[in-house]
């Protein structure tokens, strides 16, 4: 299949998978407390920090092989690592729970290795997928993900909001997805535990070490760094604001996972086999450009008018988190951008260079967050800076994408400047709206989403029939 076709496949799945808790969202927020959200985004960052010690990220480096046997060598050694860690994770669950006493429950920690084995089962039957280029069964194992998620958390919802009802529904719906893509490639997984070689797998290992000793870290110090929020306002018992911070996050992160999970792995694919050529730089700045200019109107009315959004869709007592998704808009946005090159890293062998730019910037984003919480004890201020960071972030990393692929620096700039003269033009204008109408509820934000929505088609309509067209059928 083609580039476009595996991008589009992969897209509708992704879409019917985003689209599925963000409309159950409105009514999981009226049947669960903040605390439930806070507790359900603090498991979920604890179980992809696990998982990361779990994989070594090794299954991103199971696409790049061209022997098979090379690529099963990597395979048995990310499946036997992810049950050693799933089994330390278990015996360290009693302990744990003793030292937390009441705040984690033993009932929530003796979730987490079944989390850690079903996310990592999942990231490796995903390479697996990626070599064949069997994108679609990726797609509806995320929506069947989702589906069980929503569908659970909405049934104990109903019977009786549980504390821990959101959790235990992720770990459903994860253990579910694990289990339709991994049956598809069971037979591989299986034939590498069994003939598995201590020899080969470490000689695969020094082959892709980049991915052990750069990969992991900068994921892992990534993971913790991005849940820096949750962890600070958890561990000072500011349960509910961890549970708005990830509310907000995760309406505004869904175009990001729709971006990284439509087209990371396909562009992935991809580039490895463009390595080297002109049209890899085209591609890459046609489907940034697309990114940058379609999303701005999207992003600078959650920007201008999230508040509103969230207090309509989600209650009073969200008002918060709409506030957070406000100050976190422009780092939402950029975020989208840099959600699927990232994988240019991998191509080029240069993790080394995406370890410097995460490390350093994680670092700095978590004690600017931490510090500047502790001092104003101001969720909202601590949150604003914690979207500057993110912004610079992400800027300095598309940067350091352009430089170690050889692409023109030229054209990035170029491009972020329309993207960001775009989107301060859209604040400007949906701004004044808000100061002239005056009106606040459904009656004010749904006229401005409506704009923003028709200037977001537009612009994406006329971008995919000039450039992403043309850029697309290139790789077919």
């Amino acid at each position: 299949m083609s580039f476009r076709s595996n991008a589009v496949a992969m897209l509708t799945g992704t879409v019917m998978a985003q689209a599925l808790p963000l409309l159950a969202s409105p009514l999981l927020a009226r049947l669960y407390s903040p605390e439930a959200f806070g507790l359900q985004t603090l498991f979920m960052g604890l179980a992809a920090s696990l998982a990361v010690l779990a994989t070594c990220r090794m299954d991103l480096a199971v696409v790049l092989p061209e022997d098979d046997s090379e690529a099963l060598a990597l395979v048995g050694l990310v499946a036997l690592s992810t049950l050693a860690v799933c089994a330390l994770t278990w015996a360290a669950v009693p302990l744990a729970s003793a030292l937390a006493g009441r705040a984690l429950p033993l009932q929530w920690l003796a979730m987490l290795p079944l989390m850690v084995l079903a996310t990592a089962v999942f990231q490796l039957a995903t390479g697996l997928a990626s070599r064949k280029r069997a994108f679609r069964g990726v797609a509806m194992a995320s929506v069947a993900n989702q589906a069980v998620y929503v569908g659970s958390a909405l049934a104990m919802g109903f019977a009786g909001a549980w504390s821990q009802g959101l959790v235990l529904a992720k770990l459903a719906g994860q253990a579910v997805a694990a289990l339709l893509l991994g049956r598809a490639s069971l037979g591989e997984i299986v034939a590498a535990v069994r003939g598995w070689s201590l020899r080969a797998s470490l000689s695969a290992a020094r082959k892709y070490r980049q991915f052990l000793v750069f990969n992991t870290p900068y994921s892992l110090v990534g993971s913790v760094a991005r849940d820096a929020p949750v962890y600070t306002f958890s561990a000072l018992a500011a349960v509910g604001l961890a549970g708005f911070f990830g509310l907000a996050r995760a309406v505004l992160l869904a175009p990001t996972l729709l971006a990284s999970n439509a087209f990371s792995q396909v562009f992935y694919r991809e580039a490895v086999a463009l390595k080297g050529t002109s049209r890899l730089q085209d591609l890459t700045a046609t489907l940034l450009r697309f990114g940058l200019l379609a999303t701005a109107p999207l992003f600078a009315f959650c920007a201008v008018w999230g508040d509103n959004l969230f207090v309509t869709l989600f209650g009073e007592s969200w008002r918060t988190a709409g506030v957070f998704a406000m100050a976190l808009a422009p780092a939402a946005w950029m975020s989208v951008q840099t959600g699927w090159p990232e994988r240019l890293f991998e191509v080029n062998m240069r993790q080394d260079a995406s370890f410097v730019v995460q490390l350093g910037s994680d670092a700095v984003t978590a004690l600017a967050f931490a510090g500047t919480y502790l001092l104003t004890h101001d969720g909202v201020q601590a949150v604003i800076v914690f979207a500057a960071c993110n912004v610079l972030y992400h800027h300095v990393y598309l940067a350091a994408i352009f430089r170690i692929s050889g692409f023109s620096a030229g054209v990035l700039g170029r491009n972020l400047l329309a993207g960001w003269l775009l989107f301060g033009a859209c604040c400007l204008v949906l701004g004044a709206i808000r100061l002239q109408s005056g009106v606040t509820g459904a009656a004010g934000w749904v006229p401005a989403l409506v704009l923003a929505g028709g200037l977001a088609a537009v612009i994406g309509w006329s971008l995919a029939r000039r450039g992403l067209r043309s850029a697309l059928a290139g790789e077919a």
